[in-house]
């Protein structure tokens, strides 16, 4: 009986205060058991490598890798990290160094409250299953090109995770996402950086709720299948909201994309159904080229882009085929039998954009009088014309699944 309860005793999970029960964070660790708790209080303490099951929570402390290689490693399962300030790792992209590394073996742990500055990559999830970040903080530096910079949040090879609620700014890409599969990315600010969510070679993905703005594209979806895309916001970034490159089997719908350079740009993308998203004040609506065909694009509302579409093909494409047109704020025509839809097409004048696409240096002539008199030859001379995009069935009024979302927000 007294041998069980020994076991029993030294079983039980307990609280350890790094500088109280040991010298510092590593000392604290070799302490602790499976299950512990450990605290880290007020002070700047190095980091370390965490092989066990803990519970690591900041009491008004920091964890400072003195400006050399990785802070933090967590290296073993649902392990929990949260209300932490993680700073100053190395800057080396190539070794890489980063303020929090999770390995394989951490699988089911979580990130929680956490801030994270001054390292080369801010969080990087490598290889690791069911692992959550949850309202982190994540700080890059705005110094020097943006090339030259390690990104906010980095998934690689890994699947289920979910990561909610951050706020990223600075760096180079807020959240990268590569080979991750089954994954949730919902309700994160991502700021000042050069993509805000950037996904390469990934599969079967949520991007639900979130904030991109001021950044040099917004999303970034390249090489990947299977992505629902809802309810985002990208505003004022600077080249585009939404990029798609050789996206596939993609659902984009109800985001708003406004006061961006382009809000919707299609390369080399196909099957993909963009639906019910508002896209209004950018310099360009929508430019599409490259093969980006069979894309269901219907009920979205264009308005007052300075230039709704830039298309260049070698054919003309056809919208509102399949589920019906777009609201176009600069549509005119009429609608005799009261169907809701224009009954002539909105067709685009695209000369200006196949010219600008074959000779780059025409952009000296935009808003010249000689543009504009061969734009207005192409309408009555066939041997101007060029391959455009047709809306066949463009909407007269804003839809109703719209009514929300056309109020500019979510």
């Amino acid at each position: 009986m007294f041998l069980l309860l020994t076991l029993m005793l030294f079983s039980e999970p307990r609280t350890l205060v790094v500088g109280v029960d040991a010298a510092d964070f590593t000392a604290t660790l070799a302490l602790a058991q499976d299950g512990d708790t450990l605290l880290v209080p007020e002070g700047v303490w190095a980091g370390g490598v965490v092989n066990k099951t803990l519970t690591i929570r900041g009491t008004g402390g920091s964890l400072d890798g003195g400006g050399v290689g990785t802070v933090l490693t967590l290296n073993a399962p649902n392990i929990v990290v949260e209300n932490l300030f993680v700073t100053n790792g190395g800057l080396d992209l190539f070794a890489p160094d980063h303020g929090i590394f999770v390995t394989k073996a951490a699988t089911g742990s979580v990130l929680r409250n956490n801030r994270v500055s001054h390292c080369a990559f801010a969080i990087w999830i490598h290889e690791t299953d069911s692992v959550r970040l949850l309202g982190n903080q994540v700080e890059g530096t705005l110094l020097g090109h943006t090339s030259n910079r390690g990104n906010g949040i980095q998934l690689f090879n890994a699947s289920h995770l979910e990561v909610r609620g951050n706020h990223v700014s600075g760096g180079r890409d807020g959240i990268y996402v590569s080979a991750t599969e089954d994954s949730v990315i919902a309700e994160n600010i991502i700021e000042n950086t050069r993509y805000g969510v950037h996904y390469m070679f990934s599969y079967d993905n949520q991007i639900l709720g979130n904030i991109t703005r001021n950044n040099t594209i917004g999303l970034a979806l390249m090489q990947s299948k299977n992505l629902l895309v809802t309810d985002n916001q990208a505003l004022n970034n600077s080249r585009n909201g939404i990029l798609f490159r050789d996206a596939q089997n993609c659902e984009i719908r109800h985001n708003l994309l406004k006061d961006n350079g382009e809000g919707l740009f299609f390369y080399s993308s196909t099957d993909n159904r963009i639906t019910a998203n508002r896209i209004e004040g950018n310099e360009v609506g929508v430019k599409v080229w490259a093969g980006s065909f069979r894309n269901d694009v219907s009920r979205n509302l264009f308005i007052n882009n300075s230039k709704q579409v830039f298309f260049v093909g070698t054919a003309d494409l056809f919208w509102g085929e399949q589920s019906g047109g777009n609201y176009w704020s600069d549509y005119l025509g009429w609608d005799q039998n009261g169907d809701g839809k224009g009954d002539r097409p909105y067709r685009i004048n695209s000369f200006s954009s196949h010219l600008l696409y074959t000779y780059p240096a025409s952009v000296l002539l935009m808003r010249s009088p000689s543009l504009e008199l061969l734009s207005h030859l192409e309408s009555r001379l066939p041997v101007f014309k060029v391959p455009t995009l047709v809306d066949v069935a463009p909407l007269m009024e804003i839809p109703d699944e719209n009514t929300f979302i056309a109020q500019g927000h979510r």
